[in-house]
């Protein structure tokens, strides 16, 4: 899935899109592959990270196929002629991509191979969404995560709505992670209940007065 959902807190309530686009490639717009037609076996639509493939034309050899990535269809390398002249072969890949608020886990290089891995890890109490691993197809690299922030709560947030943690004194807490707050005087106002969950850095503190 694709897309930058947020809602936006309005005098009207909770404003604004949720909503994810499906990651969806079609057969009609995988750009051909020279010497190879698509298999007789294809779909109309294919999902993320799913193959279409493809079978080589007489005097050619080979398994090509295209892979579903957030930006389209992936290159491909083709078949390689038996008796006929080569097509190109696969590309590796420079750098992989920077990741916000993350890192790769082993040391950088400055060229990958063809189908080479490389995995990625977030900063510390960030949290890891998608799969880690990013895959060099053919020059490009394939793969979507991102690192979800934690949410941080300090004395500051106590002292201004009057609460407290109801048993942990952490002030960092993981995405999706459930906070329990308690009344540090005072009685709860307001719609905000004392057991909130983090969300990507955001979370409703309750009040007391």
């Amino acid at each position: 899935y694709d897309g930058n959902p947020s809602r936006t807190c309005t005098k009207n309530g909770w404003t604004g899109n949720s909503g994810c686009t499906e990651i969806i490639c079609t057969s009609s717009r995988a750009e051909p592959i020279q010497n190879a037609d698509f298999a007789d076996k294809h779909k109309w639509e294919y999902k993320y990270n799913e193959r279409i493939h493809y079978v080589c034309t007489e005097g050619y050899d080979g398994n090509p196929s295209r892979i579903c990535t957030e930006t389209g269809w992936s290159r491909s390398s083709g078949c390689t002629a038996i008796t006929c002249k080569d097509c190109p072969e696969p590309v590796g890949c420079e750098t992989p991509p920077f990741l916000t608020d993350g890192d790769l886990k082993y040391t950088v290089k400055s060229n990958y191979s063809n189908n080479e891995r490389v995995e990625y890890m977030c900063q510390s109490f960030y949290t890891m969404e998608g799969e880690p691993y990013r895959t060099c197809i053919n020059g490009e690299w394939t793969g979507h995560m991102r690192c979800l922030k934690p949410c941080v709560v300090n004395e500051d947030d106590f002292r201004q709505h009057n609460i407290t943690l109801k048993s942990s004194d952490n002030k960092y807490f993981t995405h999706d992670e459930i906070i329990e707050f308690r009344c540090a005087r005072g009685t709860p106002v307001g719609a905000a209940a004392m057991r909130q969950r983090c969300n990507g850095g955001v979370v409703l503190l309750p009040t007391c007065q």
